[in-house]
């Protein structure tokens, strides 16, 4: 009998390593000390969540790779319901559009407080170990960022300011605000006029970020003259710069050809081609302009 409990155990599955609640993850974080590693797929609609859960999320290298510091969150999102149809999964959707999620499989890094400082959207081959040293070392980067803020608040006056934007602008771009509306608050202290530039710089990517998150609601409702608006605000708001300037551009630009405006789009084209003509959104705005002209 004991023989036979013990080959039980053997070929059991281990309980699961992973929660299914972002609640009951936060609570162990803060409990634990440990950060959150949240991922979000739709099995039943992609081949790539699948092979995601079934290669790495679900071996147990990985979870034990990653145990120590990581509390392992995973929300599977359903496919939309249709009338008289109601899943149990439904809540994930409304955690996923929480987090701006619009592609599976998608991942966060969350400190112990679940403020969200890394994502990354795709199944990214190497195994469950190589993919665990992949996570692990984003936590240690974030650490070393907390480290070197801490060390920056040692110094005075605009030593102190420059300090802490060489550690924000290493800082992911996916990185909530509030993670560092702390050392924002320094900077309006120490560099009240803004003279190093960065604090504009920085509201002008979280603007960005919140048009972006806007634009994609819009978008595909054919909404082409609201996001013409959407775009003009922001830029007239935060005057961005460069890429960022080519960034919310692009948008406007494919809403007016969309929309048939042709001279308003040839004219958002030269826009974006006076930014920066080499660039990755110069050049295509060049093909558009292009074919925009031989209409």
């Amino acid at each position: 009998m004991l023989r036979l409990a013990l080959a039980l155990i053997l070929v059991l599955p281990l309980p699961a390593a992973w929660l299914t609640n972002l609640d009951e993850g936060k609570r162990k974080a803060a409990e634990e000390g440990k950060e959150i590693y949240l991922v979000f797929t739709s099995l039943k609609i992609s081949g790539a969540c699948v092979q995601l859960k079934k290669r790495v999320l679900s071996q147990e290298e990985f979870q034990a790779a990653v145990a120590e510091r990581l509390i392992l969150v995973h929300l599977d999102v359903p496919l939309e319901s249709k009338p008289g149809m109601v899943s149990p999964l439904a809540v994930n959707r409304l955690v996923a559009r929480g987090f701006g999620v619009d592609a599976y499989p998608t991942a966060f890094l969350l400190n112990s407080k679940g403020i969200t400082y890394a994502r990354e959207t795709g199944a990214l081959t190497g195994g469950p170990l190589k993919y665990a040293a992949r996570i692990l070392k984003k936590s240690s980067e974030q650490a070393g960022r907390e480290t070197a803020l801490e060390e920056a608040y040692q110094k005075e006056g605009l030593e102190r300011a420059k300090a802490i934007i060489e550690v924000m602008q290493n800082a992911p771009f996916a990185a909530d605000p509030k993670l560092y509306a702390g050392p924002m608050a320094e900077l309006e202290k120490v560099d009240p006029d803004d003279t190093l530039g960065f604090q504009k710089k920085r509201l002008a990517e979280q603007g960005f970020a919140e048009l972006d998150r806007s634009l994609k609601e819009i978008f595909h409702k054919d909404s082409y003259g609201e996001v013409v608006k959407l775009v003009d605000s922001y830029v007239e708001k935060y005057e961005p710069k460069g890429a960022l300037l080519q960034r919310a551009l692009f948008p406007k630009l494919a809403a007016l050809n969309h929309g048939n405006q042709i001279p308003e789009a040839i004219k958002a084209a030269g826009e974006i081609i006076a930014v920066d003509a080499d660039s990755s959104h110069g050049k295509f705005a060049a093909q558009i302009l292009k074919q925009l002209k031989s209409r």
